[in-house]
């Protein structure tokens, strides 16, 4: 049975992905912290959910490469709804990284935004999801697994996000539930273009066709809601 009105943190709240999740949110009744590094599209977001839903969602700027990022995050929570239940880790970037070019800027900035800022978030609030029985829900890569060339820096840190939440699911087990989703290639109107390209990485596919972010959703509630579920990477897509 699906919980409803909990206080969820939704990190990397302007992406794509991350506007899909808060919108399911808020459609069936979780109260909502939005962070990501855009003011002006967090502001655009949290109006947007205001309009069917009630009153605008709080936000929280905050750019995840900065050192005291957790701790503006926090005290934002504190100053708006005073603790979450809840955080949905949907961080953005995807930087192409071609590996004859790669340096070591490329490693710590992906690390420090898709894994090293999200454990120290989850540090941060630890107590608030105990209390709660609260539940974690990242965003990861298939690409962890069956990688792809061009962005070793980012699958590097995913790499280092899912060892890293596994760890975390067995230090705060078992009042936290910690799980990730290892997505595949998600359909993107605006990226993908070229449709002979689109065509042969769908093909790639036993299903022959990207996911789209309804159904990635689909797969946050119910890692949220799973009772039964911690320390899991559910693969959706390959």
């Amino acid at each position: 049975m699906a919980t409803r009105g909990r206080t969820t943190l939704v990190v990397g709240a302007t992406g794509r992905l991350g506007v899909a999740v808060a919108r399911a949110l808020a459609t069936r009744g979780d109260k909502l912290v939005l962070t990501a590094r855009d003011d002006a599209k967090l502001a655009a977001i949290s109006r947007d959910l205001a309009a069917p839903h009630g009153a605008a969602p709080p936000y929280v700027r905050a750019d995840l490469l900065d050192p005291d990022a957790v701790e503006t995050i926090v005290a934002g929570v504190r100053s708006e709804v005073g603790r979450v239940e809840d955080i949905v880790l949907a961080c953005g970037p995807f930087p192409r990284t071609p590996f004859a070019s790669l340096r070591r800027e490329d490693l710590l900035r992906t690390l420090t935004v898709h894994a090293i800022a999200p454990l120290l978030l989850v540090q941060a609030l630890a107590q608030d999801l105990a209390k709660a029985n609260g539940s974690v829900v990242a965003l990861s890569d298939a690409g962890v697994t069956r990688p792809y060339t061009n962005h070793a820096a980012y699958l590097t840190a995913k790499g280092a996000l899912q060892t890293g939440l596994r760890a975390l699911a067995v230090e705060l087990a078992p009042d936290v539930r910690v799980n990730m989703i290892a997505l595949g290639i998600v359909a993107d109107p605006e990226a993908d273009a070229d449709p002979l390209r689109t065509h042969r990485l769908a093909t790639r596919s036993p299903l022959g066709r990207f996911g789209t972010p309804d159904e990635v959703v689909h797969v946050v509630l119910a890692l949220l809601d799973s009772t039964r579920a911690t320390g899991e990477i559910w693969g959706v897509g390959r």
